[in-house]
């Protein structure tokens, strides 16, 4: 039972982590760097 709870938990862990990294949401880290990457971007060729 302890390793059916344990597998579970870390299923859940890495759901989680990953729709921290790579989810939809706008404040997933992706998302994030997207941005960013957007923005040197429109710095870099003078126009947006």
């Amino acid at each position: 039972m302890k390793q059916l709870i344990v597998m579970a938990a870390t299923v859940a862990l890495g759901v989680l982590l990953f729709q921290l990294i790579a989810g939809d949401a706008d404040d997933s880290v992706l998302s994030v760097l997207k941005s960013v990457w957007e923005q040197e971007i429109a710095i870099r060729s003078g126009h947006p």
